[in-house]
C-alpha cells in the first residue's frame, strides 16, 4: 500500500504542475518553416523559368545566326565558283588575244618587207 501512495503521489505530481504542453509553438515554428520554404521554392521556380526563357530566346538568336552564316557562305562559294570560271575564261581571252598578236605582227612584217 505504500508503493502505491507514492506511485499516486508521484503520478498526479506531474500532471498538473509543472507539464505544459510546446505543441503549439512547434506547429508554429513548422508553419513558419513551410512558408519559407515555399516562397523559397517560389522564387527559385521564378528565377529558372526567367534562366529558361533567356536560354531558349539565346538558342533562337543563335540559330538565326548560323542560318545566315550559312546562306552567306553559300552566296560566297557560288560567288568563288564563278570568279574562277571567268579567269579561266580570261586565261583562254588572253592566250587567244597573243596568238593573235603574234600573227598580226608576222603579217604587219611581212607586209613591210613586201610593201
Amino acid at each position: 500500500s505504500a508503493d502505491r501512495d507514492m506511485m499516486s503521489s508521484f503520478l498526479s505530481q506531474g500532471q498538473g504542475q509543472g507539464f505544459t504542453p510546446q505543441s503549439g509553438q512547434i506547429t508554429g515554428i513548422l508553419k513558419q518553416m513551410k512558408d519559407t520554404m515555399e516562397a523559397d521554392l517560389a522564387d527559385i521556380t521564378k528565377t529558372e523559368e526567367e534562366s529558361k526563357a533567356t536560354y531558349e530566346g539565346l538558342v533562337a538568336a543563335k540559330e538565326k545566326e548560323i542560318a545566315a552564316n550559312s546562306k552567306a557562305i553559300e552566296e560566297k562559294t557560288q560567288r568563288l565558283g564563278e570568279i574562277g570560271v571567268k579567269i579561266e575564261e580570261l586565261k583562254e581571252d588572253l592566250e587567244d588575244t597573243s596568238a593573235s598578236y603574234e600573227e598580226d605582227k608576222k603579217f604587219l612584217a611581212d607586209l613591210d618587207s613586201n610593201c
